[in-house]
């Protein structure tokens, strides 16, 4: 086994009995707290007793667990007890779990339900685990069926025993009824749909003193059980934990003040000052107490502990001042490549004894006491942090020093980065591995600082010695260039049309002595003036665009593009007759022509497309009724914007007022194909006719009308299939 093995090997001995005296760690002890999360280390036993049926199964029987209802793990911290009103938290503050023992009646439970159950826990005492601390809350339904019979009622209780199974005779030992109108802290509340309350207790925390037990093995039973009747519940919630059974001190160095701290777990402590025989405060909740110790150098305190339970404990504490110093010498040994330094622990105290931790400031500790050699595998500065513990004091004390050790060979040179921005001075160089350092920027000073900045390109040296200059490195060179030059542009139109928008792409390249563009030797990322980050940006708002460009080092261009909305071509055309018939069908439009706009003309009739800023359209549908649109597009040559517009005219029949039916296949039938009828003056119907019908040619029962002037009603169904009705006179002619 070599040196460093056996550092090791006590470095761990010496942590771990540190760690035992600091924090109270027991092997014995797994799990008592269900730190873990489940029920390692404890024993659940399930049985059924009732007054109601004589032939229920009463036999204890050892479950596997958790079980589905009766013993589980509770893992959510900010649940809350319904039957309690939402007053119990199921997990006390300061702990991510608990066992919860029993449960409430639910639907389906069998009859009589009558459940008892409980969980153990087995431990061997010692002076680590001498105080048991208990924390439970329970819940115990009430009804008046149970006639005050405490072995009718739920219950819940708490008890220790021995290695050979025999209850130990504590105060500590709770056993509680539903009825337990003697015990305090119970609160009462009924849940919603019923008409029984519920007694409930609070977290109440309660300490067992097991000092008279250290070296035996003592087991923790947490019982809950329903009523012994029918339907009536009890369950309880409870965790535990363990701590030295005695008063720790914590009065250290120039303090003119001790700190005295009981075991937490009490519901109050009296302090008593031995010495002057008088109680020091009144019963506090608070287990810790300062001690003006001005002048005194010893002095005895007691202190009386009364747990929720009514259990009294009492300790007592003589308080001694430890005055330990944290001292000690540094050298290197050997040759300038040895790299060895020796240690000489220099540390006092005024009673007690030492122990230590070094921290050599490289990454290794040790717990040696005495002068020793320390390697070191890196050379220069080492921040030494050397700390003397006081025991039986909780008392501690350290001390750090800049300790130097040298190995030549390892005296080193490096740049933060190899390239800097063109034209700056943000260079910086690192040496490593000396005491002082000797620049090229400064030949013949001598500085123990290992960083050079704001330095310009160029190449530079630096020399690395020990603290007396009997150990000199050689030179070391690094050489910082100037980045090389590049330029960044965008690509993208500058303009876009109303209402849309345009892409900008940032892109960067590097310029080689040939000022020609190359592509970029790193990576760029971009940073956009609107805060996008990324080499494209899609933009609809006219601005001023910039983009900075940034390389690997910091290096930074910034290029402006300036973006404008070019508005669309005006679309405020006019048409004229809006109302048209198949007489007269011609229909004008026209708009006002702008610069470098064309315009192209539908018209709803599928009859293709006219250009120009004015023009003029024929229809020629044989239709009753219709609804045209005429859509106007017109476009920007220069950009390419373009706009529309459209407005409806209305196609109506046209009716004749004169017509002259006199054979010469002009004119002869008035309104073929339309539903109408003719009266005459007397209102006497001359012709009825439908949309089949070829008009009426001015007669009636085949005789001949005389030229006259008749009354017509006309029929039709409208572009929008609506029937529609024109009345009017028209005049026969002969």
């Amino acid at each position: 086994m070599n040196k460093r093995h056996r550092l090791i090997i006590r470095l761990i001995t010496c942590l771990t009995i540190i760690s035992s005296g600091l924090f109270g760690t027991n092997p014995n002890l797994i799990n008592l707290g269900f730190e873990n999360g489940n029920f390692t280390g404890w024993t659940g036993y399930t049985w059924q007793y009732s007054t109601a049926v004589s032939s229920i199964n009463t036999s204890k029987m050892l479950v596997t667990l958790p079980t589905s209802r009766r013993q589980i793990i509770i893992s959510d911290t900010t649940a809350y007890d319904a039957n309690t009103g939402n007053a119990l938290r199921k997990v006390p503050k300061g702990y991510k779990y608990s066992a919860r023992l029993g449960d409430e009646i639910k639907s389906g439970d069998s009859n009589p339900r009558c459940w008892e159950q409980s969980l153990q826990y087995t431990m061997k005492v010692d002076s680590s685990n001498s105080l048991l601390v208990m924390k439970f809350a329970c819940v115990l339904q009430y009804s008046s069926q149970h006639d005050n019979i405490t072995e009718f009622e739920p219950r819940f209780r708490l008890n220790l025993y021995n290695n050979a199974g025999n209850k130990i005779n504590t105060c500590t030992n709770y056993d509680v009824y539903s009825t337990s109108g003697t015990v305090k802290g119970f609160q009462t509340y009924t849940p919603s749909g019923s008409n029984d309350p519920v007694k409930w207790r609070d977290w109440t925390t309660v300490g067992a003193d097991l000092s008279a037990y250290k070296g035996q093995t003592i087991t923790i039973e947490f019982m809950s059980a329903d009523c012994t009747g029918r339907y009536h519940y009890g369950y309880a919630y409870f965790v535990a934990d363990y701590q030295p059974m005695k008063i720790s001190t914590d009065f250290c160095g120039s303090s003119d003040t001790a700190r005295l701290t009981a075991p937490t777990g009490f519901e109050s402590y009296r302090w008593r000052d031995v010495n002057a025989n008088k109680i020091v405060n009144s019963d506090t909740t608070l287990s810790t107490l300062a001690v003006p110790m001005i002048g005194k150098d010893s002095v005895i305190y007691h202190c009386i502990m009364r747990s929720a339970t009514g259990c009294i404990d009492s300790l007592s504490t003589t308080i001694l001042k430890y005055k330990p110093t944290a001292a000690f010498a540094a050298k290197m040994v050997g040759t300038c490549t040895d790299n060895n330094v020796e240690f000489t622990n220099k540390s006092t105290t005024n009673r007690g004894r030492l122990t230590y931790l070094w921290d050599y400031g490289d990454g290794s500790t040790d717990t040696i006491s005495g002068t020793h050699i320390h390697h070191y595998t890196t050379s220069g500065h080492h921040p030494v942090k050397l700390t003397t513990y006081n025991p039986p004091s909780t008392c501690s004390v350290d001390t750090l020093k800049d300790v130097e050790s040298i190995n030549t060979d390892l005296v080193g040179l490096k740049a933060d980065q190899d390239s800097i921005c063109i034209g700056s001075s943000t260079g910086k160089l690192r040496a490593s591995g000396a005491w002082t350092y000797e620049w090229s920027t400064n030949p013949a000073t001598f500085n123990i600082d290992s960083i050079k900045s704001g330095l310009p390109a160029g190449t530079y040296w630096v020399k690395g010695y020990d603290s007396t200059h009997n150990c000199t490195s050689n030179k070391h060179y690094v050489t910082i260039s100037e980045e090389s030059e590049w330029m960044d542009s965008i690509q993208g139109k500058n303009w876009f049309c109303s209402g849309q928008n345009t892409k900008l792409s940032a892109s960067g390249w590097y310029v080689n002595t040939n000022k020609l563009a190359g592509i970029a030797k790193t990576p760029l990322t971009y940073q956009w003036n609107n805060g996008a980050i990324s080499d494209t940006i899609t933009v609809n708002k006219a601005d001023i665009y910039t983009v900075t460009a940034t390389d690997k080092w910091g290096c930074s261009r910034t290029y402006p593009y300036n973006v404008k909305e070019k508005v669309l071509p005006l679309i405020n055309f006019t048409v004229s007759p809006t109302t048209i018939n198949p007489k007269r069908n011609l229909v004008s439009c026209s708009i006002n022509q702008e610069s470098n706009v064309l315009y192209e003309w539908t018209f709803g009739d599928n009859t293709g497309v006219s250009s120009g800023n004015s023009v003029t359209h024929y229809y020629n549908q044989n239709l009753p009724s219709a609804l045209y649109t005429i859509a106007l597009k017109d476009s920007d040559t220069v950009y390419g914007c373009t706009n529309s517009g459209t407005t409806s005219i209305l196609l109506e029949p046209f009716v004749p007022n004169v017509f002259t039916p006199n054979g010469d296949d002009h004119n002869d039938y008035f309104m073929p194909n339309y539903e109408m009828n003719i009266y005459d003056r007397n209102g006497i119907l001359l012709y009825s006719g439908t949309k089949e019908s070829k008009g009426w040619d001015g007669s009636y029962k085949g005789s001949r009308m005389e030229p006259d002037t008749y009354f017509y009603i006309i029929h039709y169904a409208d572009y929008n299939n609506q029937k529609q009705t024109i009345k009017g006179y028209i005049t026969l002619i002969r």
